[in-house]
């Protein structure tokens, strides 16, 4: 389904949609709400939606977006956006050139990033958070997105009676995995490992940034947070 959806949004020929030409400009898809659902303007991506996956998860979700050559938060996004307001709308973004799809007028240019000669300035050495003692089967994974999206996905996991980070890491499992493979209750992680995954979720732990020279030794460190 969302291959599908994704294919036209990278523009792979002129797709047909009830007789008419979706790449025209033209709206031909229907407007189905009145007044303002606050979803008009998506495109910034200021919140910050921490997760922590199980490993097959994340090298599922990873295969799937390599496959599909889109980056995991684009695609993330877009689902997202189809789970919380529906595959409609998100065409109608597309072809309105709303919600993700908005294109803000560019910021003012910044000084910030040169030194006062006017040279820009680079880091020595990169890098990496990491969650020290999160071992190999938990993959911590920060989403940025818009605040409205966080907000409604947040309404639905209080309504499900469940943390934000539990209810959408089961909407990712069930979408890449499949409603009849994802027991999480079966996963190989300790207690310890748990309670030190969701403390960082709930803001209790924060993560630790270490230096590294070589591909080898990044990888090397368990918990190494991925930002997409």
């Amino acid at each position: 389904m969302l291959g599908t959806l994704l294919k036209w949004f990278g523009g792979e020929g002129s797709k047909k949609g009830w007789g008419k030409n979706i790449s025209d400009s033209s709206p031909w898809l229907s407007k189905l709400y009145e007044g303002d659902r606050g979803i008009a303007d998506l495109a910034a991506h200021a919140a910050e939606l921490r997760l922590r996956l199980p490993s097959p998860l994340k090298s599922a979700m990873g295969e799937c977006t390599d496959e599909m050559d889109v980056t995991a938060a684009k695609y993330l996004r877009e689902f997202l956006v189809v789970y919380l307001y529906g595959a409609h709308e998100l065409l109608r973004m597309k072809a309105d050139k709303t919600g993700l799809y908005y294109d803000p007028p560019p910021p003012p240019p910044s000084d910030s990033s040169r030194s006062s000669s006017g040279r820009i300035l680079f880091s020595r050495a990169l890098a990496v958070d990491c969650i020290p003692g999160l071992g190999k089967n938990i993959v911590p994974v920060k989403l940025y997105l818009h605040e409205k999206m966080k907000t409604d996905l947040e309404s639905l996991a209080m309504t499900s009676g469940i943390p934000l980070g539990q209810f959408v890491r089961e909407i990712l499992a069930s979408h890449f995995l499949g409603h009849t493979v994802w027991p999480e209750r079966t996963q190989a992680w300790t207690p310890e490992q748990k309670e030190l995954a969701d403390g960082w979720i709930d803001g209790r732990i924060e993560e630790e940034s270490f230096r590294w020279y070589t591909v080898e030794e990044r990888d090397a460190l368990d918990g190494r947070i991925e930002t997409i």
